[in-house]
């Protein structure tokens, strides 16, 4: 799949978790299953550059019955012909040729994620996604997610110690 941030040239691909995001999110999580597609779909159509970066990106939605995936109306939805979208990501991550992401909070999937990924993975929390979400400021313009996922709260104040114990001024 096409996606350029840490792939050595190619733009990394993120797979989201469709109804994980929109019923997680206060904004979405009371409007009926299609209002909520609608709004994570466009809300991403308009600002994905500035929350994913120059990432490529796929919404999984939960389908009904058969194999595969269909392919929605948009080139980033696709509705799952498998059991559960969950079922659907895990089966794109292990088919993946290159380090991806997945956009969930679901600990299960994202332990499912790790264990299949051959070329490393990036699990971020859905609430990146949240329609009140802040992108996190880049000095680059299309800059990837940041890989803070598992760093400490206070990291920051750590390496500002660090600094000033070792003579570096910011």
């Amino acid at each position: 799949m096409e996606t350029a941030s840490r792939t050595g040239g190619t733009t990394m691909r993120y797979y989201i978790d469709g109804y994980n995001v929109t019923k997680s999110d206060p904004a979405t999580r009371a409007l009926a299953i299609e209002e909520q597609r609608n709004a994570l779909e466009s809300r991403l159509r308009l600002s994905a550059s500035r929350i994913l970066g120059k990432a490529a990106y796929t919404i999984i939605w939960d389908g009904a019955g058969g194999e595969g995936l269909v392919k929605g109306v948009d080139r980033h939805v696709v509705f799952t012909r498998k059991p559960t979208a969950d079922d659907a990501i895990v089966e794109c991550i292990r088919c993946a040729t290159e380090h991806t992401g997945v956009v969930t909070s679901d600990r299960s999937l994202a332990n499912r994620c790790r264990e299949v990924a051959l070329h490393g993975i990036d699990i971020v929390p859905s609430n990146r996604l949240f329609a009140q979400a802040k992108a996190t400021p880049s000095k680059r313009k299309g800059a990837p997610l940041p890989r803070d996922i598992g760093i400490p709260a206070n990291a920051n104040e750590i390496n500002r110690e660090l600094k000033k114990l070792w003579g570096i001024e910011d």
